[in-house]
């Protein structure tokens, strides 16, 4: 069978052909024939102006007649034979008119402002007529180009600003209406472009001292008038629109920077102010109107930083000062209207962004002139300025989306008090330090009650951290700035409740963290005070250790009052159980000071009966299945054994610290026997780390006593002996349960089965005891007050300890023998080397009669020792699983 034809094609699409030479000879030509004549009339102007020729009045008159004439000719005659021709007729007249009337009034005088104004609005509306009558945009790109090139083409070289820019506006008006009407946006754009052409140059070239505040009004009448006319425009040319409307809006910013940045403006904020004012609302006003918020941002922006660079280059002293923060309010809450207008909508469509912009960035601007200022004004204005731009703020944050602003302000506020509070410290005029704390505690009163009238929410979160975060930064404060000396109490007083407002925060926001940073800082803080010694009496340090006592307790049981807000809160918990070792070393210092250093014992078991009463309550308010109690009583538990087992080497007072850490390290290890919590066991081990790196590697242990006068039962014997049992007694603890206990995520640790902790543990105490055996050997021969190691030769020092070495290494072999571990054998086997390289290598060289043969006696009989122990013990036992 024949195949099937193919299937007819559709039509094909064709490009309609362009007759260029039709187009190019007849459109071509009329409209550059009008562009042509209507310059030739203005040069012929040109050219009787500067030969007199004709006349003023003549000229004007023939202008005038010739600009009739082309308009006339081209509606009457040319219209219909010839349409194209008629266009470009009407656009080059309605230019000559232009010129004509213009120079009538603004070059020769020959009629006045008033009529010069009347016979302009003729030909804009004759043209604008024509133009929307015949829909011809070429009769309106000839009117703009025309229009605008008019005032510079008859220039007389005298600057009449009021005259020019009414001129201007009145072109813009009619030039935007037709383009609204016509849907030409191309015309309103090029509008633009001349009306701030004139704009610049008038401003940057022609604009004196005396002339500011009328360029301040040209610009806002511009920019309101542009926001009236382009308040709807069409869905056609959307770009271009766009174009019109941000430029229109935004441009006057650049000018007022300019302005901003003049010397000559003079002192006052004032007019500038105004101009924000009035362009910021005419901005917010279209970005409302329009559905566009990148406008209300965009003069928020400039806003900002107008009032920035104004701020920053102008002194501003007394009333000054408060003109310029009333006006930094004023610029804020025009863009705050705009929000409590449109309170629904939300996100980056309505006008938050632009409100929060403006309010943000006024009150860092504020900030900064403020510190620039230094103490020129009183400290009254900027505080004033700042709480009304933070009230702002604070409204906003209220609004969905918005809630973060309530950090924000508070970290700008705080951050902002701290230089300015520098500034002003060595000022006589300056206010007092009590009226100073007052304010602080005001405010952050009043943030905790912003944080209350909340609604529960998102919002009462986000109030609650602003609360937090300024008290803690103020708190944070107050041991920088100097204080008066009988003000200390008050310093210590105000720094105990701003820690507290930040424990209030944190307990109705449910946030351990602020706890745990309440807990830290206000510690920080108080031991700070208690450090700075000014000069206090004993009165004031009573107080002080009251005070400082009170506060460490509070922090400490504040979980269990809070405990419905905290109750899931880990670093509450976390924080509240470190409260009493974080202020115990402002306690101390204080507690020597008030009593005495005999019975400091008594503080540490104060302070651990506090941590342990905080236990028993955990034990009570935490059911038996609460996930967090057992890690709750570890926390609190530990520190309770800790104190106890610092009172003790509290009283020795050599090298107490590390001796608690020792005994406290054994503690938690039985603690952690008994309730199971992996973090007992690494808080342990930490410990008894500190301690082996105080014990061996740190040398400066022997200079911070002098020697003591007995051998070897000294300080010396108790500082490393009492960590070396300690230690061991951890390690046999550790040995029974570790590998047992390994949780899932320990399996990389404990894969071989081998208990690390209690093998570091026992190394540890082994390495603890080896560097005591050496010190006391080295105390045994040294002279002089202090006790230092020395490397020189001494054949009876250094017998001894070869020989103390070797005994130890056979202890070492026996602990191992007896405990079947293969690594203590092996520790006993490096020993007993090393002791024998020492000998032969070291000792020989400068033994001589009795003492080389001692030591070589020694030596020997160690390794028969050795060797008769490992044929009797190690060889002929059964092989068996052997411990590590």
């Amino acid at each position: 069978a024949a195949p099937a034809p193919p299937p007819p094609s559709g039509p094909r699409m064709t490009l309609p052909s362009v007759d260029w030479e039709r187009w190019i000879g007849v459109r071509g030509a009329a409209v550059l024939g009008g562009i042509v004549l209507a310059l030739a009339g203005l040069y012929f102007f040109q050219y009787s102006i500067e030969h007199g020729l004709i006349p003023p009045w003549l000229r004007v008159v023939l202008g005038t007649l010739v600009g009739l004439g082309c308009i006339a000719g081209a509606e009457l005659r040319a219209r219909e034979r010839y349409p194209t021709i008629a266009n470009p007729l009407v656009g080059g007249g309605t230019v000559v008119l232009y010129a004509a009337f213009w120079a009538a009034r603004a070059r020769y005088g020959l009629v006045g402002t008033e009529m010069a104004f009347v016979l302009m609005v003729a030909v804009t509306a004759a043209g604008t007529a024509l133009a929307y009558k015949h829909n011809s945009l070429v009769i309106a790109l000839i009117g703009l180009i025309g229009g605008f090139a008019t005032p510079m083409l008859i220039s007389s070289g005298s600057d009449r600003p009021i005259a020019l820019f009414a001129y201007i506006l009145l072109l813009d008006g009619c030039l935007l209406f037709m383009a609204y009407r016509r849907r030409w946006p191309i015309l309103a754009v090029l509008s633009l472009v001349g009306t701030v052409f004139y704009q610049a140059g008038w401003i940057a070239n022609r604009m004196e001292s005396h002339q500011v505040l009328l360029a301040m009004a040209v610009l806002g009448i511009f920019a309101v008038a542009y926001a009236l006319v382009l308040r709807d425009t069409p869905r056609d040319g959307r770009r271009a629109w766009l174009i019109t409307q941000g430029g229109a809006a935004l441009f006057p910013f650049v000018f007022a920077l300019y302005l901003a940045g003049r010397s000559d403006l003079g002192d006052h904020f004032a007019p500038l102010g105004v101009l924000l004012a009035l362009l910021s609302a005419s901005a917010c006003w279209l970005a409302r109107v329009q559905g566009r918020a990148w406008l209300g941002l965009g003069a928020a922006s400039g806003t900002t930083a107008v009032f920035a660079v104004w701020l920053l280059g102008h002194g501003l002293e007394g009333l000054l000062a408060w003109e310029a923060m009333g006006l930094c309010v004023l610029l804020a809450g025009v863009f705050h209207v705009f929000v409590e207008l449109d309170r629904e909508t939300q996100g980056s469509r309505g006008p938050g962004p632009a409100a929060v912009v403006s309010v943000l960035g006024l009150l860092t601007a504020a900030i900064g002139a403020a510190l620039a200022n230094g103490d020129d004004a009183p400290l009254w204005p900027w505080l004033t300025g700042w709480l009304a731009l933070a009230a702002l703020a604070i409204r906003q944050a209220g609004f969905p989306g918005r809630e973060p602003l309530h950090a924000a302000t508070a970290a700008l506020l705080a951050l902002g008090w701290w230089p300015l509070r520098w500034a002003y410290s060595g000022d006589a005029a300056a206010p007092s330090y009590e009226l100073y704390c007052a304010v602080v505690v005001f405010v952050a009163v009043a943030g905790q009650v912003v944080a209350l009238r909340r609604s529960p929410g998102r919002a009462r979160v986000w109030a609650e951290h602003g609360a937090a975060l300024f008290a803690a930064v103020m708190l944070l404060s107050q041991p920088i700035f100097p204080r008066p000396e009988s003000q200390t109490l008050l310093s210590l007083g105000t720094g105990s409740l701003l820690g507290f407002l930040v424990l209030l925060s944190a307990a109705r926001s449910g946030r351990g963290g602020w706890v745990f940073a309440a807990v830290a800082l206000t510690a920080l803080v108080q031991l700070g005070w208690t450090v700075d010694d000014d000069g206090r009496n004993d009165r004031v340090v009573a107080l002080g250790l009251a005070l400082q006592l009170c506060t460490a307790v509070l922090f400490t049981v504040w979980p269990l009052v809070a405990f419905a807000g905290l109750r899931g809160a880990r670093w509450a918990w976390y924080g509240a159980a470190l409260a009493l070792p974080a202020w115990f070393f402002s306690l101390r210092e204080l507690y020597v000071e008030t009593v005495d250093d005999d019975s400091i014992g008594l503080l540490a078991v104060g302070l651990g009966a506090v941590a342990l009463a905080a236990a028993v309550q955990v034990s009570r308010l935490r059911a038996a299945d609460d996930p967090r109690r057992t890690s709750n009583l570890a926390w609190f538990l530990a520190v309770a054994l800790g104190f106890v087992t610092a009172a003790i080497p509290l009283q020795l007072d050599k090298e107490w610290i590390t001796i608690g850490w020792a005994l406290e390290g054994l503690a938690v290890t039985l603690l952690w026997r008994r309730l199971d919590h992996p973090g007992l066991k690494y808080f342990a081990l930490a410990l008894f780390a500190g301690v082996t790196i105080r014990l061996v590697a740190n040398d400066a242990v022997l200079g911070y006593y002098e020697r003591p006068s007995w051998r070897i039962v000294n300080w010396l014997f108790y500082t490393y002996l009492v960590p070396a049992a300690a230690m061991l007694g951890a390690a046999r603890v550790l040995a029974r349960d570790e590998v047992d206990r390994a949780r899932s995520g320990e399996g990389w640790l404990y894969g071989r089965g081998h208990a690390l902790g209690a093998i570091g543990t026992g190394l540890a105490a082994l390495a603890v005891f080896f560097v005591w055996m050496n010190l006391a050997i080295a105390d045994w021969f040294a002279t002089g007050e202090s006790l230092r190691v020395s490397y020189e030769r001494m054949p009876a020092r250094d017998l001894t300890t070869s020989i103390a070495w070797a005994v130890y290494a056979l202890g070492l072999l026996a602990a191992g023998v007896r405990g079947g571990s293969r690594g203590l054998r092996w520790l006993s086997l490096g020993l007993m080397l090393v002791t024998i390289v020492k000998v032969f290598l070291y000792d020989l060289g400068e033994l001589e009669d009795l003492y080389r043969v001692a030591s070589l006696l020694g030596l020997a009989i160690s390794l028969i020792v050795v060797s008769f122990a490992y044929q009797r013990f190690v060889v002929v036992r059964d092989t068996a699983p052997e411990n590590p």
